[in-house]
């Protein structure tokens, strides 16, 4: 059998993947009749060989390859005559053969690769989730962890995690053993994920900057009810907007996100994207004025001339008045 597992959803075509090669057998059976291909270090009739193998004592065997087809839809100059004919070799792959091509890009109806691999082949294309759908994909995560969620647990889980499927299983799985039978609630979302604390971070540093006082005690109690000290909260706030100045910085030049994120030291994409979305919304005067106090505010606790939430409200009102 012939498949194509494509699209921007890494978790999910890693998933389909993994099902395929357990659907050969038990290690000891799957692991020999398993072949993978990925890169440029080998040729198509290599390829061509593996799957007319027959299998060895199993019933199937499965050969991967990976990346091939995006090549041929973006026409890679790279790719030898052999590759631009695949399609007149995959007729005489036996019954017995898995071939299976896995590419992490959403590949082109009509394109050259999906054209490449005939119309015998078994196309799934796995999109990333977003809106509802996520919803579901998380609402049936737990369901099938035989676990309940509440939809106000499942709107932030959504919110904080920007539809990286693979950091939202993980956490699902740490909610689920938290919850321990009770439903997952919003709370526990908060409390133990940490792109929730992040965004309860960003939440309380808009409050700030925005001249919102009431808003920004509030989001700041929070997070010490939530077992942050008034210390660690300013701390954070003034390591964000030093982020916030050096982002605004490098964001005037040529640089991609990427590279902006690496030198301002922040990998994790919603804290970068969330980042990115501030620079514009403030002044680098305003930024560095801030920093300014919040860095005299975090002195005058750690030396005790003022006590932390004294120390606090003063400083969320020299914030307030600009």
């Amino acid at each position: 059998m012939i498949r194509v597992f494509h699209g921007q959803d890494e978790f999910s075509v890693g998933e389909q993947v993994a099902r395929v090669r357990e659907s050969i057998g038990p290690p000891e059976v799957r692991d020999p009749n398993t072949s993978s291909y990925e890169g440029t270090g080998f040729s198509w009739m290599e390829v061509l060989g593996a799957a007319a193998s027959a299998p060895f004592l199993a019933d199937r065997r499965l050969v991967i390859v990976r990346g091939l087809l995006e090549r041929l839809d973006g026409n890679d100059r790279s790719l030898g005559n052999e590759w631009t004919k695949i399609a007149d070799g995959l007729s005489d792959v036996p019954a017995t053969t898995e071939l299976l091509f896995v590419e992490h890009v959403r590949l082109r109806r009509g394109g050259r690769g999906l054209r490449s691999v005939g119309p015998q082949a078994e196309i799934r294309e796995f999109p990333s989730l977003r809106g509802a759908n996520l919803d579901s994909w998380i609402s049936e995560r737990f369901a099938g962890a035989g676990a309940t969620v509440e939809a106000s647990a499942v709107a932030r889980l959504a919110w904080v995690s920007g539809g990286n499927l693979r950091l939202l299983d993980q956490e699902i799985q740490k909610l689920v053993l938290y919850a321990d039978g009770r439903s997952v609630t919003r709370n526990d979302v908060d409390g133990m994920v940490s792109e929730a604390r992040e965004a309860n971070i960003f939440a309380t540093i808009d409050a700030v900057l925005e001249r919102r006082p009431e808003r920004a005690m509030r989001m700041m109690y929070s997070l010490l009810e939530n077992g942050s000290t008034v210390s660690s909260v300013i701390g954070l706030m003034a390591r964000q907007v030093r982020i916030l100045l050096m982002a605004k910085h490098l964001s005037g030049g040529a640089l991609n996100r990427e590279e902006i994120g690496r030198r301002v030291g922040v990998t994790n994409s919603f804290v970068l994207n969330k980042t990115l979305g501030q620079t514009g919304r403030f002044s680098s005067d305003y930024l560095a004025d801030t920093h300014r106090l919040l860095l005299s505010a975090d002195l005058a606790i750690k030396s005790g001339q003022l006590n932390d939430r004294l120390a606090l409200e003063i400083l969320v009102g020299r914030l307030s008045a600009g």
